[in-house]
């Protein structure tokens, strides 16, 4: 499930003083890391809902048919995005 923007944030900044702490990174700035963090989980989080949206759009077209069979909406989403992902080389 993609994030929402208070918890990136509080991850970036959590995730950014460790590093400094651990001395893994170097910086003047604590805070510049942190916003470079959060452009990255920014991006991830967007590729992730792009991918939902996809997926979505891929389940509504087929309805039909996933009715027919009788299966899970959740299951076919889960699936179809593990898939999807994996093709596309999105980390999930």
């Amino acid at each position: 499930m993609a994030l929402s923007d208070t918890r990136l944030t509080a991850q970036a900044a959590f995730l950014a003083r460790r590093l400094v702490a651990e001395s893994v990174v170097k910086t003047a700035s604590v805070a510049e890391l942190r916003r470079a963090l959060e452009a990255v989980l920014a991006f991830d989080r967007n590729r992730e809902r792009e991918l939902d949206e996809e997926v979505q759009r891929l389940l509504q077209k087929n309805a039909q048919a996933l009715r027919a069979t009788g299966g899970d909406h959740a299951e076919f989403f889960r699936k179809a995005k593990k898939l999807l992902a994996a093709e596309k080389k999105i980390p999930l």
